[in-house]
């Protein structure tokens, strides 16, 4: 046996190995297999006996859960039962009412139908009997034109030319009647009404009568801290001027007997307040810390005063705007309201003036309209506004109602009111209720006793004045001064003066003293001929002197 023969008995044997090996993984894999499906079937027989012996415990547990819960609600599913048998009579006893009273509805609407009918029959027969009336009244109406046309012999224009003027004239007459009634009838009650709304809304008027008054001068509290400020007086008045732009004296060698005042000298009251509040904090510092002042500890003081008014000012405005229910005011106006706080007019202040004028504006315009509510805040809102200008007149040239009103308008007030502000002082002619109520407003509230005060000095130069006006004219005998200067009661010669002339002495005196005199509210110029008479006889009665 050669090499040859070797090698392929040996692919044989491999073979033939190979194929038995085969065949013995398979047949082992086959019988693993049919064992595995035989356990397989074997668990899910398992399986399905559990599964249905559970579903019998589970329908045999529900069966029970069900009696239960039937036996629980059995009660109340018979007492449902029974309230559903009880509804459904009530419901088939309304449905027999609700079924009787249809039918007795639809007899009802049958009847009005057939009375409907028949007044729309009677109403045609009524047509046709107004057709034949106006018919008639046409055939009429020709033949009185035609009988009116030949017995005046005029044409049917010119009657009803004629027709036509007479109802004008007729018309017109009543109407001139109608008008002088009116008037005559305005003239004799306008006077009592407008007297007695003015009464009502003063006697509404619940704030305080009197304003507060304020002291425009600043005392030393002792000559101590008056000699620790006049250790540096220059430097510190300087120092003073430099934070608030006024103009300060101090008497460097004063009476013993004056006062230790401080003179402020400026055009804007609330740099005078800040002076003024300065100077107060600054004494209280020396007396407290018993330190002279100089001129950086008056730039810290008058940095803290400067922060403190500006808030209080703000402040003030806000208040009063509050107070009077303004709350859509802009915020520029209330701060400059809030400055009138320092302001003062004929010792008045101003800002409580406006504070007056705008309740005494809205309580008016209430008297007039009703409950009209706009137009009763309208009239508030420009009597608050109306003395605005007089907190920027020391820096605007011009009257303090133009200034005002423009200052207000720039801001974004509706135009009725810019106007009846601009038109209280008749800088333009007040042409609307708005205008005059605050012009009265204004007049109420400064005309008012205790309102507006005047110094020894003041009145004096007033008195002199008026008598020294009232002297110049021809005839003028004497001149008395009534009513706390209100009235300038004025004598003249009658031999020199007919009623003529004295008519027009008292306009040229009330013209004369509205040119050259400054006064707040009217002065009232009464004229008098003076008739002297006497009487001599020659018995023990004296003379006697008449006067007329």
């Amino acid at each position: 046996m050669n090499m040859t023969q070797i090698i392929i008995f040996a692919a044989i044997g491999f073979v033939l190995g190979a194929l038995i090996l085969f065949l013995i993984s398979y047949f082992v894999r086959k019988s693993i297999l049919s064992e595995a499906e035989m356990d397989a079937k074997e668990i899910v027989m398992d399986a399905q006996t559990i599964v249905q012996e559970d579903d019998k415990e589970r329908e045999l547990l529900t069966q029970e859960i069900e009696l239960e819960a039937w036996s629980r609600v059995e009660e109340q599913h018979l007492d449902i039962e029974e309230h559903c048998k009880e509804l459904d009579e009530e419901i088939q006893n309304r449905k027999k009412k609700y079924e009787e009273k249809d039918k007795g509805l639809r007899a009802t609407l049958l009847q009005e139908e057939n009375n409907v009918r028949q007044i729309s029959i009677r109403l045609a027969e009524l047509e046709k009997h107004h057709k034949a009336l106006l018919e008639k009244l046409k055939e009429r109406k020709i033949e009185y034109q035609n009988q009116l046309i030949q017995k005046t012999g005029l044409k049917e224009e010119d009657i009803v030319a004629g027709l036509k003027d007479q109802m004008i004239n007729e018309a017109t007459s009543m109407a001139e009647k109608l008008a002088e009634i009116t008037v005559a009838e305005a003239k004799d009650f306008s006077e009592a009404k407008a007297k007695r709304i003015l009464a009502l809304c003063i006697d509404r008027f619940s704030k305080e009568m009197s304003t507060e008054r304020h002291i425009a001068t600043t005392f030393f509290p002792n000559e101590k801290v008056r000699a620790m400020f006049c250790k540096q007086l220059k430097e510190n008045i300087s120092a003073v001027r430099e934070q608030t732009g006024c103009d300060v004296f101090i008497d460097e060698n004063p009476d013993p007997e004056r006062l230790l005042n401080v003179q402020v000298i400026g055009y804007d009251p609330v740099r005078r307040e800040l002076t003024r509040r300065i100077f107060e904090k600054i004494f209280a510092d020396c007396e407290k810390k018993n330190k002279t002042p100089d001129p950086a500890s008056i730039k810290i003081s008058a940095d803290f005063i400067r922060t403190e008014l500006l808030r209080q000012i703000k402040k003030d405005g806000e208040n009063l705007s509050k107070e009077l229910g303004l709350i859509d005011l802009n915020p520029e106006i209330k701060q400059v309201m809030g400055s009138l706080r320092y302001r003062y007019s004929y010792t008045q202040n101003q800002y409580f003036h406006c504070g007056e004028v705008g309740w005494f504006a809205g309580l008016l315009m209430s008297e007039l309209n009703g409950k009209r509510i706009p137009e009763n805040k309208h009239a508030r809102r420009a009597g608050f506004l109306h003395d605005l200008g007089k907190a920027l007149d020391h820096e605007i040239d011009g009257s303090h109602a133009v200034i005002g009103a423009d200052f207000i308008q720039a801001r974004g007030e509706v135009a009725e009111i810019v106007h009846a502000v601009r038109a209280h002082h008749h800088d333009v002619t007040p042409d609307n209720n708005m205008d005059f109520i605050v012009i009265a407003a204004d007049a109420i509230s400064g005309g008012r006793p205790g309102a507006r005060r005047s110094t020894m000095e003041t009145y004096t130069q007033k008195v002199t004045g008026l008598q020294e006006i009232s002297k110049r004219f021809n005839g003028v005998t004497d001149v008395f001064i009534l009513n706390g200067g209100r009235e300038c009661r004025v004598v003249v010669n009658s031999r020199a003066v007919d009623d003529l002339g004295a008519l027009k002495i008292s306009q040229q005196i009330a013209r004369t003293i509205e040119d050259e005199m400054q006064y707040p509210g009217q002065i009232k110029v009464v004229v008098v001929r003076e008739t002297v008479v006497s009487e001599s006889r020659q018995s023990k009665e004296p003379n006697r002197d008449y006067r007329r």
